[in-house]
């Protein structure tokens, strides 16, 4: 019986080359970044969502208890003990009350301390709504603008807490106005990577 001798040098080696290896891992990352890109996307999305839905409970509530009366007076906690945010996004009582926002920054609002337009004083609300990503700020003002009176997008204010004036610059939606400037909210909102929306709000 003859036998079949195998020359180990003929034995064909398995495996991947280093230049396959590479590849593999480029195109990984390629995929892993779009994957990552994408999946930010949607979860900015949802938080514009959220703090649209925020705003319009808000609205409402202020609608209906202030419609007819002033504002003199009211304060952050009385807004939210009327139910203008859902308790989940209440922090504290009283003075040391504390609102978070979809984007995990503040929101505060006090009355208005003086005319905004055909808003008289101590008949509306300035609503502040702190750290919104330039990435979200587009489509969270357009989503606010028709349950708005006004919207005014800042550089990062040193104290949002202690906004009581109305702003006079970039004015994305103006008081007495119906729609957004697409210039100015361009210009706005890609100014900082973050930004404070401060809102005129009529019951």
């Amino acid at each position: 019986m003859q036998q079949t001798v195998i020359n180990p040098k003929n034995k064909k080696q398995g495996g991947y080359t280093l230049v396959e290896l590479a590849i593999a891992v480029a195109i990984l990352a390629v995929l892993i970044v779009a994957g990552l890109s994408g999946v930010q996307g949607i979860l900015t999305s949802g938080k514009v969502n959220d703090q649209i839905k925020v705003a319009a409970k808000l609205g409402a509530k202020l609608s209906s208890n202030f419609s007819a009366s002033s504002t003199s007076g009211i304060t952050l906690a009385t807004v939210a003990n009327l139910g203008g945010w859902e308790t989940s996004k209440i922090t504290g009582t009283g003075a040391t009350m504390a609102i978070k926002s979809s984007f995990n920054s503040g929101e505060f609002i006090v009355t208005n301390p003086a005319a905004i337009g055909s808003l008289a004083q101590n008949s509306g609300f300035i609503y502040t709504i702190s750290g919104v990503p330039s990435a979200a700020c587009p489509d969270l003002a357009n989503g606010l603008s028709a349950l708005v009176f006004a919207i005014s997008v800042q550089t990062p204010l040193a104290t949002p807490a202690a906004v009581t004036t109305w702003p006079t610059t970039n004015l994305v939606k103006a008081q007495d106005t119906t729609a957004v400037v697409p210039a100015t909210l361009a210009t706005a909102c890609t100014a900082n990577t973050s930004s404070d929306f401060v809102i005129a709000l009529k019951p």
